[in-house]
């Protein structure tokens, strides 16, 4: 029998925008092997399954292209997407990936929230080959959170033009790399900051931006800024890509727009 599944371009007020993920509603979560190939079949950033449990509450698994796990978090907003086009009175509801229970609100506007623990960034030392790997870019500060290094280099339009050496980065340690600059040297922006996320060891190795690393971006520019309400977006000239950011004592809230653009049929799952 034929399963169903969908394209979301997460992030983005218009079709084609943002950074995409697929979604598949499934009984099917125990067989990882075969979701692993289905995510590699699909080939998007990241590939979520989901059951429903009925009560509001949703079971998920995520893949990349190349390994189980939620690294970049865009399919929790295509599968709140996907659940809120089948279910149009459900605006609150909750995905339980692993052991984490996300809360999920979807506005009049149909913007949709999520609720993401808060983190801690702590500074470091540059490692060694950095400046090599991204183009010999002067570099402003660098901390990291958990497996992802957040480097903060001098500008938006210096972000948008860099073109980090994929062969140098894979070796520096980090699942993902976050690039990202503030709008000190800006006029009549209607954002904080903008960032870029590469994840060649993850299979990504276009500049993409996803809420787990806005999350971490939260806690890096709200020390920085000390603003508890922040708007980020993607620093690419091709796609446009927005997110809100409220942050309170526990929590950092990430909302945005999705747009389904591929509905499909998965023929052999």
């Amino acid at each position: 029998m034929a399963t169903t599944f969908w394209i979301v371009d997460t992030f983005s007020s218009v079709p084609f925008g943002g950074t995409s993920a697929a979604v598949l509603l499934t009984e099917k979560l125990d067989d990882e092997i075969t979701l692993q190939n289905v995510a590699m079949e699909i080939n998007a950033h990241e590939t979520i399954f989901a059951k429903d449990l009925g009560n509001r509450n949703f079971e998920a698994k995520t893949f990349t292209r190349n390994r189980k796990g939620l690294y970049f978090g865009n399919s929790l907003y295509a599968l709140s997407k996907i659940i809120s086009n089948n279910n149009p009175k459900l605006r609150d509801f909750n995905i339980i990936c692993g052991i984490r229970n996300f809360v999920v609100n979807i506005n009049d506007r149909d913007e949709i929230s999520i609720r993401f623990s808060k983190v801690e960034t702590k500074r470091v030392s540059p490692p060694a080959n950095i400046s090599a790997a991204l183009d010999k870019e002067i570099i402003v500060s660098i901390a990291e959170c958990k497996d992802e290094l957040i480097v903060e280099i001098r500008s938006p339009k210096r972000l948008k033009n860099i073109n980090p050496n994929m062969d140098v980065i894979k070796h520096l340690g980090y699942n993902s790399y976050i690039i990202t600059t503030d709008t000190h040297y800006e006029e009549q922006t209607d954002y904080d900051y903008c960032a870029v996320v590469y994840a060649p060891n993850l299979g990504v190795f276009k500049g993409i931006l996803t809420p787990i690393a806005q999350a971490k971006l939260a806690s890096y520019w709200q020390d920085r800024m000390e603003k508890k309400d922040l708007i980020g977006i993607h620093c690419d000239n091709e796609k446009e890509s927005k997110f809100k950011i409220k942050i309170d004592n526990d929590f950092t809230i990430i909302t945005g727009n999705c747009n389904i653009t591929t509905e499909g049929e998965m023929l052999v799952f």
